[in-house]
């Protein structure tokens, strides 16, 4: 899933509006962005799923499948 985010999506994730504190939210969590020609960032999907892989304690593994018992 790589498509971009919209900009409600945007100011939700970095919760701000401007996007001079939107690019400094995703730098601190270390979130890659593309700087658009107006300045403004955009992000995919797939580069915030990424940081969040990428940011996980080292040796800790993924869980396995899915919890079925915790969608009852």
């Amino acid at each position: 899933m790589s498509e971009i985010l919209t900009d409600a999506q945007l100011r939700r994730l970095t919760g701000a509006k401007s996007s001079e504190l939107q690019k400094s939210v995703l730098e601190e969590n270390q979130i890659p962005y593309v700087r658009r020609r107006d300045g403004t960032p955009v992000v995919t999907w797939a580069m915030v799923n990424q940081s969040k892989l990428a940011s996980r304690p080292r040796g800790k593994a993924l869980p396995l499948g899915f919890n079925l018992e915790a969608a009852s």
